[in-house]
């Protein structure tokens, strides 16, 4: 099967790089593989890109196309212009050029791919959904939402929830297949919009040679140090947690935008030798086993890898009670929950888990590590290429 995934994406370290690439390298072992990349051609050391077995082509916006897509995307989250079933349309012409858009249809027509997936974003996928009426009549194509369902219609604002509602309607039903993350993204998608929803779970890759021995007695953060993943929510927690502990330490990985506010934080605080910042860490498959708890304190999340990674790695977690959390974590009773977006209940939460029996807790996320696995993925990814072409 010919195979084209078009991403926007920087393919350096992060979940959405991590994840397309894996998939796409796992693909090319039984199919013919393609990737148009719209931001630039990936590094060439990027792990899991085979450009032996990938074809790779590219198609970078110019300086007035890249004006004009970020201008429209500033004003359909901050005005209303684009909130309507007609503002809607005029936002989907703004935002591309019609040479960016032609471009695209060429190269896939020429190539005459079975199935296109957009791999890099759900609200970008526009951009493919325009394309549809120009395709070849028997290409399928995809769209792979890596956010939550909640992320475009409740936590982007206002005015891009009522924009993404009149889009959906315009614009996502030419997609022959929705992938999205979680069972309750799928039900969101099947049963308010009525557009054809799959779920299937993103890999996970790493195969530690050992697991962790539960008797370090630090927790372990790892993602981007951002307000989305509610790394100031760690900090602040594990600072209250302190004051009645003195045992346990506070490891961070990462990069991103709060990394100055902790480190102001952690010295002004004097915490330096119980909050420790790593930086980001390409090998996370050693330093996992190293930690007893990993904190995944995200006040949104789509997916979330690095819970199912510190899972295979056997450490419990200790996550917000958001959506792909109850699915992953609670329902696999792998963790505890708590009170999404409040650093006082993550705090009684730390001190719940670290006066409770963790081995029960990463027995079960052992045991449920299997249902993420690649092979796993990958047959449900083939599943659905067959359904759609069928």
């Amino acid at each position: 099967m010919k195979i084209c995934f078009v991403a926007w994406s920087d393919f350096g370290i992060g979940g959405v790089p991590r994840v397309l690439t894996c998939l796409m390298d796992a693909l090319s072992r039984k199919h013919d593989v393609s990737l148009y990349s719209l931001k630039n051609l990936p590094p060439s050391g990027i792990q899991g890109i085979n450009r032996e077995q990938i074809h790779i082509y590219c198609r970078e916006m110019n300086l007035y196309e890249k004006i004009r897509r970020s201008a429209a995307d500033i004003l359909v989250c901050k005005t209303p212009l684009f909130s309507s079933a007609l503002g809607c349309r005029l936002y989907a012409a703004a935002r591309y050029t019609s040479g960016f858009k032609k471009a695209l249809t060429n190269h896939l027509n020429k190539h005459q791919y079975d199935v296109v997936i957009f791999g890099s974003g759900f609200e970008d996928s526009l951009l493919l959904a325009l394309t549809k009426n120009k395709l070849l009549p028997s290409m399928r194509i995809l769209t792979w939402s890596h956010a939550s369902y909640d992320n475009y219609f409740t936590n982007m604002g206002s005015f891009f929830s009522r924009y993404m509602k009149e889009a959906i309607k315009a614009y996502y039903h030419r997609f022959d297949e929705i992938i999205v993350l979680s069972d309750g993204d799928e039900k969101e998608f099947r049963e308010k919009h009525h557009l054809p929803a799959r779920r299937i779970y993103n890999p996970n890759t790493m195969n530690p040679a050992r697991k962790s021995t539960l008797t370090s007695k630090t927790f372990v953060y790892v993602g981007a140090l951002s307000h989305q993943k509610g790394t100031d929510l760690a900090v602040r927690a594990f600072h209250k947690f302190i004051e009645t502990d003195q045992e346990w330490n506070l490891h961070i990985y990462g990069e991103g935008p709060l990394k100055g506010w902790i480190e102001e934080y952690v010295s002004s605080n004097g915490l330096h030798h119980r909050i420790i910042l790593h930086g980001p860490c390409g090998n996370m498959e050693e330093e996992f086993p190293r930690h007893s708890i990993l904190l995944f304190p995200s006040r949104c999340e789509g997916f979330g890898l690095v819970q199912v990674e510190a899972m295979c790695c056997g450490l419990p977690i200790l996550a917000a009670d958001i959506p792909i959390c109850r699915e992953i974590v609670e329902k696999h009773h792998a963790g505890i929950l708590f009170e999404s977006d409040n650093p006082e209940d993550l705090c009684r939460a730390m001190r719940e888990m670290t006066a409770s029996d963790l081995s029960s807790y990463a027995a079960n996320g052992l045991a449920a590590a299997p249902l993420f696995n690649l092979e796993q993925t990958v047959s449900e990814w083939e599943n659905m290429f067959n359904a759609v072409k069928s």
